[in-house]
């Protein structure tokens, strides 16, 4: 695998399903239940899988094939779809052209990026040389000697108080 094909694998696979999710959510089209959500994890790592190891195949072909499949699941197992909604098709286009250009824009970014980091990482501080004073010898008093002064008692008030 190529270096940031799990990146790109990973990221290709969460939006498809995030964004079939916002998209039927956002034309009418409900929020799926947990067996409409399992059914797009799979359809997810699906297409999570052929973007990681595929990588001649471009990435809007990629989503746009995503978004296709979750429709195709989301219309499947979900009562009260609209098949031929004008603003679901639209939110779909939306998705997948956003997508794409979020996830181009993160792999052309990725490599500068984690090379900056290496770097800063990888530098060797300044080497600090340690300076050594002599100092006095400091005077050590018993414990004896630390007793408070005959005039101050360390009594407290009476219990009564």
């Amino acid at each position: 695998m190529a270096p940031g094909s799990t990146l790109r694998g990973t990221a290709a696979g969460a939006l498809t399903a995030a964004l079939a999710v916002a998209a039927h959510g956002s034309a009418g089209g409900g929020v799926p239940g947990d067996a409409e959500v399992t059914l797009l994890v799979a359809v997810a790592a699906g297409i999570g899988l052929v973007a990681a190891h595929l990588r001649a195949v471009p990435t809007i072909v990629l989503l746009a094939g995503g978004q296709v499949a979750t429709h195709l699941v989301l219309a499947a197992v979900t009562t009260g779809h609209l098949h031929t909604s004008v603003p679901m098709l639209a939110a779909h286009t939306v998705a997948v052209v956003a997508c794409a250009a979020l996830l181009e824009a993160a792999q052309r970014l990725c490599g500068p990026l984690t090379r900056a980091v290496r770097a800063a990482w990888l530098t060797v501080p300044p080497r600090v040389e340690v300076v050594r004073t002599l100092l006095p010898p400091a005077t050590v008093r018993p414990i004896a000697a630390a007793r408070a002064a005959p005039g101050i008692s360390r009594r407290g008030p009476p219990v009564a108080a």
